[in-house]
């Protein structure tokens, strides 16, 4: 089953699942109990922590974190886990058939904030955090929770900087193009 956030980012093959940490676990919960997916593609943008990589490069995930930025200044901590992965021991034909397309492999942070200061960008990327989605922390433990394995498959619309927002609205239809032509490209 193909997943995306919705909120102007939305693709006729995909679920709406809804924006940011907390909707996306909800409704995806939801689509989980009702639907019994037996694997999970989430589609979307992304932004990106380092500033080399090309905007509009398509990219898979299979790891993501929840890494707020209290964690990065060291003025917080958490006790619950903020790294996961997809479940390795499941594979699925598509899943294998997304990877096959030679896309590289990013991890992905999730937060309900878009990063807008360069500097928390520089220490995301220091950590070997490349890429920025709202949603793609919250799939990853749906996923697991019921056992169903999970990749994502991301664009990146804009940097993670200042200027975020404003290049990810100048970006959003050719974002949405590639990613609609990713997935064509893999028969669906």
């Amino acid at each position: 089953m193909f997943v995306c956030a919705g909120n102007g980012e939305e693709f006729e093959f995909a679920q709406k699942i809804g924006v940011g940490l907390i909707q996306s676990s909800i409704y995806l919960t939801r689509l989980c109990l009702e639907k019994k997916p037996d694997c999970l593609i989430f589609v979307g943008s992304a932004g990106s922590y380092d500033l080399g990589l090309p905007l509009l490069e398509l990219w898979i995930g299979d790891h993501a974190t929840q890494i707020e930025s209290s964690a990065l200044l060291g003025g917080g901590y958490t006790p619950i886990k903020n790294r996961i992965c997809t479940l390795k021991d499941v594979s699925h034909e598509t899943i294998q058939r997304i990877k096959s397309l030679g896309l590289q492999e990013a991890v992905v942070n999730s937060s309900n904030y878009i990063t807008t200061d360069i500097q928390h960008a520089y220490r995301m990327k220091e950590r070997g955090i490349l890429l920025e989605n709202m949603e793609f922390f919250s799939v990853l433990s749906v996923a697991n929770a019921f056992e169903i394995p999970a990749i994502g498959v991301f664009c990146v619309s804009n940097y993670c900087g200042e200027n975020a927002h404003q290049e990810f609205v100048g970006n959003r239809r050719d974002v949405m193009g590639r990613l609609r032509g990713v997935i064509a490209n893999i028969g669906f």
